[in-house]
């Protein structure tokens, strides 16, 4: 809630007139509690969750022409049915456990200083604490997601996520319980270190599940803008890894591929791009962006 009851009187606290939108800020939020505001991401993430997920769907459902040259993994298809189940699977976990931790966690945004009030952050100031929280965030997904293919880890919780060996937009949350509130740590890292403003906040829980989806999607589409993104590991790096499941040790990486070559875990997966290449080379044929599901060999390793 703001401590102002007018814009003028926001205006003469800053010294200056309110920005475009810090007038749309403060005419939503002066009168809003600061809890009610942080749990507008319960919202978010149901939106994201539901709608960003959709459009793979029909492309994996109807087969629109020129899409299926990008299938990951070509010979996997999901029904709309097995699609739906994923969905009401992860709706089931979102209200029991997501919906619920996010209406209990406020004390903790109050103790490291998420702010709703003005000024507004520039955009410089949100692009670089997001960036800020997609590195903490990736670095330290990486060494939980390690832990949990370890024997113990995947037996007991890590397994959930792997049921979807051909990995689809609505298996990105489609986890273990567990899993879901251990991973809430590497998220909550970032704002912890560099707090920021609410709509930052608010921006980084929804792009870090969007990005999810998108390297969950099981297409590799040659115009995503991700691809630009330098270290990014994207829908195919990540599908490797769902393929390959199990306890491998291969592309844990949640964001960016660099713990992955640091630390030697993506030795597997550039083995398969060159053995794929070379394949390609040879038959001069034309390969479905890297397909794992090769008719012609077994390229499953480590």
């Amino acid at each position: 809630m703001l401590p102002y009851q007018t814009i003028s009187e926001a205006a003469s606290a800053l010294g200056r007139n309110l920005t475009f939108g810090e007038t749309l800020w403060f005419n939503y939020s002066a009168a809003k509690s600061d809890y009610f505001l942080y749990c507008h991401n319960i919202l978010f993430l149901f939106l994201v969750f539901s709608l960003v997920p959709l459009p793979l769907v029909f492309v994996e459902v109807l087969r629109w022409a020129g899409f299926d040259r990008y299938k990951i993994q070509p010979k996997v298809r999901l029904t709309f049915s097995d699609m739906g189940k994923c969905y009401k699977d992860v709706m089931w976990m979102f209200f029991s456990v997501v919906g619920p931790l996010q209406l209990v966690s406020y004390p903790s945004i109050q103790l490291i200083g998420i702010r709703t009030g003005l000024p507004l952050p520039s955009g410089w100031e949100m692009v670089s604490q997001l960036l800020v929280y997609f590195l903490v965030e990736d670095y330290t997904n990486y060494w939980i997601h390690r832990f949990l293919h370890n024997k113990w880890g995947y037996d007991k919780i890590h397994r959930v996520h792997h049921e979807y060996t051909a990995p689809i937009g609505y298996a990105a949350p489609y986890a273990h319980w567990a899993e879901i509130l251990i991973l809430g740590i590497p998220s909550f890292l970032g704002p912890a270190i560099a707090p920021g403003h609410m709509i930052t906040f608010w921006s980084w829980i929804a792009l870090r599940q969007v990005e999810a989806i998108e390297t969950h999607s099981g297409y590799d589409f040659p115009w995503t803008p991700t691809k630009y993104i330098p270290f990014y590991g994207g829908a195919e790096y990540h599908d490797y890894h769902h393929y390959v499941g199990g306890l491998s040790q291969s592309n844990f990486a949640s964001v960016f591929t660099y713990c992955d070559y640091i630390y030697g875990t993506d030795k597997g997966y550039r083995y398969q791009k060159k053995i794929l290449k070379k394949l390609k080379e040879e038959t001069n044929g034309v390969q479905n962006g890297g397909s794992y599901n090769a008719s012609t060999v077994d390229l499953k390793t480590d």
